[in-house]
């Protein structure tokens, strides 16, 4: 398969972060914008244990400022294999998803590996969920309709926040948003073997990226640490619904099957989207094929979750 964008090679980490700020930036530019009209954008920031900020942004639908409304909220990870991306990343379907579905979005500027391997990024995400959940009624938020998701390396996060969220007693999530998931750092499947020259992601990536997440020392074949790697989790009972998205042409897709059929068995209601002829992470792209109809089925499931 050709691939008709540049290569990411995320050994080289800053070239990579470089040509990804550039993907964004021209991908932002083929997409119609939501509007200053429908969606107020603001920078915020909670604090760290160690006493440093986590930024986040928020994305609220436009409302008169005197009016108050207390909305649910999805906080939602970016992807970049654990090593690139940001704030910026996915300004695009945040601002869509609070027009679309008339929720608050946040985005979380969670550390990057490999300065700070896991679980520093799942740190991250745990406290800005915590920390939304607990400033509920300033943020205008309603603590009892919160949602989190990501894409592909932000859906091993979303994922593993959910499986912590559960364990720790967080807060209770109505829906995990899992697109193009990173879930198993065992990368032992079908798909993996097969798809060595995908648009956008391929096998070689996907190995370079669980060693720079999981450290120098992880090997593959190990036991990664909990929560790193959802699908090593054993127990999935109890964790909050699920709507999966996966592509064709994915060395993730079959991961994403199995993790589906995985919580489906043990009772959690899931809802899968696996589309034919397409690519990892496809509905970034506005010229994709489907790209529109996976947005809508992804802000369809939203709305149900929050209703």
């Amino acid at each position: 398969m050709q691939v008709m964008m540049p290569a990411i090679d995320i050994a080289d980490v800053p070239e990579a972060r470089r040509i990804e700020q550039e993907l964004v930036r021209d991908m932002r530019a083929t997409r119609p914008p939501v509007g200053d009209d429908l969606v107020d954008v603001d920078n915020l920031s909670c604090t760290r244990a160690d006493g440093s900020a986590l930024a986040l942004r928020r994305y609220v639908p436009a409302q008169p400022r005197q009016r108050r409304v207390s909305r649910p909220a999805l906080l939602f990870i970016h992807g970049g294999s654990f090593v690139t991306g940001g704030l910026h990343s996915e300004d695009d379907r945040c601002e869509a998803y609070a027009a679309g579905v008339g929720c608050a979005v946040f985005a979380v500027d969670y550390r990057l590996a490999p300065e700070r391997p896991f679980p520093a990024a799942l740190d991250d995400c745990w406290l800005a969920l915590t920390w939304i959940a607990e400033h509920a009624a300033d943020l205008g938020v309603d603590p009892r309709r919160l949602a989190v998701g990501g894409l592909s390396a932000g859906g091993a996060l979303a994922a593993g926040l959910a499986q912590r969220v559960r364990d720790a007693g967080g807060p209770p999530l109505a829906l995990q948003l899992l697109l193009f998931p990173v879930l198993d750092a065992g990368v032992d499947n079908t798909s993996n073997r097969l798809f060595t020259d995908t648009p956008v992601l391929d096998s070689r990536t996907v190995e370079v990226m669980w060693s720079l997440y999981l450290g120098p020392q992880w090997r593959r074949g190990g036991n990664p640490p909990r929560y790193a790697s959802p699908a090593h989790a054993s127990d999935l009972r109890d964790l909050p619904a699920a709507h999966i998205c996966a592509a064709e042409f994915d060395p993730l897709r079959d991961e994403a099957v199995t993790y589906a059929q995985r919580l489906l068995e043990q009772d959690v209601s899931v809802n899968l989207r696996l589309y034919a002829r397409t690519f990892h992470s496809f509905d970034c792209f506005a010229a994709a094929r489907l790209a529109s109809t996976a947005r809508r089925d992804q802000m369809d499931a939203l709305k149900a979750a929050f209703s």
